[in-house]
């Protein structure tokens, strides 16, 4: 009997009931077997039996693949489920790509994003014919950049006019809105489209489930000549830019970002946050804060601090670390890598809170979610991250204090509630701040600094001044002087006295 015949199968003709077997092992074992040749299974059951074989190769061809683009799909259901984040993920104004085009909500979009693409092929000479045979010809591969249900019920010939005219319309509006605020102003009343309606574009174009593959947009940029390419490519950066920049951020060219085959303009976002443009520097602004931070490591060693109590849930509020004698300062980029704890100083990048922020981090975080996108969750730790710091208003106060926090939104108790909502659906890498967490928490661990800094730092104030510190010294110098003076007195003294015994 061969054994590639035979296979166990379910109890043909008997009880399998452990109880009636009195415990025999042979008996345990299910050795019944059937007869595979003899066994007719249904179109559907063969498809079950087949997934089986075909998971784990799936599974190991996505894991070797770690180049492949994710697909542009919809927000993930455990994001999406929740009610209160409804409002984040949907367009208000405009569709783009499938996923929405058929959103009656959305229709008053059609006849804007007509005159965009429009007015596009018309100052680009861009023959309209040609760009949508060009588009069509790569309808396949641009179909693949979505998941199946996004794409399913548009012919080929619906879904070419929907990249055309959503493809050129896009690229014209980043184009006019990145010249300046007075050509973009006077573009829109010669288009008659209104600055409120406008003003909520640049949100729904980074909604995980509105994008176009920039595969797309290259097409289209590519048809145009190459100087105008330049600028199409440079508006890109500039407006993505300007959605995430601090107030006195100098623009920074992301052109290496775009170089890199990004999947959709969400993607380029999420990469100018994610880049590192680290500021770290090694040296300590005073050989005090030095000596502190010695010292406190010293004695951190001496208590043998169990390394298990180093988890992020003993952390602290601002204002908790603000009292440990903790410094906040502002960095120079507004990139989420660039969180550092150095000489008691912790350094984070400013953020502007405002109406889009939790849009724009929610995507971020929904993207980072897909099964199909293998990333360090690094939007999701830092806007945890942020949570943590954040319980209550007098810890916003404290960050706009600091300059770090600008709030455009409202109110202080606003801004704490919006991080504390947003970060409940997040999960975060606890790896990527894990260095600066522990950092801290040795440094709050250690009672006797945080009077040892305030010293410090009551002279510090005391002695702002440089002559009052250059004076200080003068007399401190005097005063050791006299006293050494002094000494040395005394000592002749009784050195003549005991030669004159």
């Amino acid at each position: 009997m061969s054994s590639d015949k035979w296979r166990p199968g379910p109890n043909v003709g008997g009880s399998t009931d452990r109880s009636t077997r009195g415990g025999n092992n042979e008996s345990d074992e299910l050795n019944v077997f059937i007869d595979l040749d003899c066994q007719i299974f249904s179109e559907e059951e063969n498809k079950q039996l087949d997934s089986l074989d075909t998971a784990l190769q799936v599974e190991a061809k996505a894991g070797q693949s770690d180049s492949a683009k994710p697909k542009i799909q919809k927000v993930p259901f455990r994001l999406r489920d929740n009610i209160n984040f409804n409002k984040y993920l949907k367009p208000k104004v405009i569709s783009v790509g499938p996923y929405h085009y058929k959103d009656t909500n959305l229709k008053n979009s059609e006849p804007i994003k007509l005159k965009l693409a429009a007015l596009f092929i018309k100052e680009n000479g861009v023959t309209k014919e040609a760009l949508y045979l060009l588009i069509k010809n790569h309808i396949d591969s641009l179909r693949d950049c979505y998941e199946n249900e996004a794409t399913k019920d548009y012919q080929d010939h619906e879904l070419a006019w929907i990249f055309l005219v959503d493809g050129c319309a896009i690229l014209q509006f980043m184009y006019i809105i990145s010249v300046d605020e007075w050509y973009f102003e006077w573009r829109l009343r010669e288009l008659g489209i209104k600055t409120d309606y406008a003003a909520y574009v640049p949100h729904d174009l980074f909604l995980l489930d509105n994008q176009l593959p920039y595969q797309l947009l290259q097409l289209i940029m590519q048809s145009t000549s190459p100087s105008k390419e330049e600028v199409f490519l440079e508006s890109i950066n500039k407006f993505i830019f300007d959605y995430i920049r601090i107030p006195g951020e100098r623009y920074r060219n992301n052109d290496q970002i775009l170089k890199d085959n990004p999947v959709h303009l969400l993607d380029i976002l999420r990469k100018m946050l994610i880049q590192p443009i680290h500021e770290i520097s090694k040296k300590p602004n005073l050989i005090i804060e030095l000596i502190i931070d010695l010292a406190a490591y010293l004695l951190y060693k001496l208590k043998c601090i169990d390394k298990k109590s180093e988890y992020w849930h003993s952390y602290r509020s601002i204002e908790d670390l603000r009292e440990a004698g903790i410094n906040l300062k502002p960095g120079q980029t507004s990139c989420v890598r660039d969180i550092t704890f150095n000489w008691g100083t912790l350094k984070l990048p400013p953020i502007v809170v405002d109406v889009s922020t939790a849009e724009k981090f929610l995507n971020m975080a929904a993207y980072e979610m897909c099964p199909d996108f293998h990333n360090g969750f690094e939007v999701s730790s830092y806007f945890c991250f942020l949570d943590s710091l954040i319980d209550r208003a007098q810890d916003v106060k404290a960050l706009r204090e600091m300059k770090i926090l600008h709030n455009e939104l409202g109110s202080d108790e606003e801004v704490a509630r919006l991080f504390n909502e947003i970060s409940t659906g997040l999960v975060p890498n606890k790896d990527i701040y894990r260095e600066v967490k522990s950092n801290i928490k040795k440094y709050c661990n250690t009672i006797w600094l945080k009077w040892l800094r305030q010293v410090f730092k009551d002279l510090h104030d005391y002695f702002k001044g440089r002559w009052s510190l250059i004076a200080f010294i003068g007399a401190f110098l005097a005063l050791a002087s006299s006293i050494i003076q002094t000494v040395y007195t005394v000592l002749a003294y009784h050195v003549d006295s005991n030669k004159g015994n």
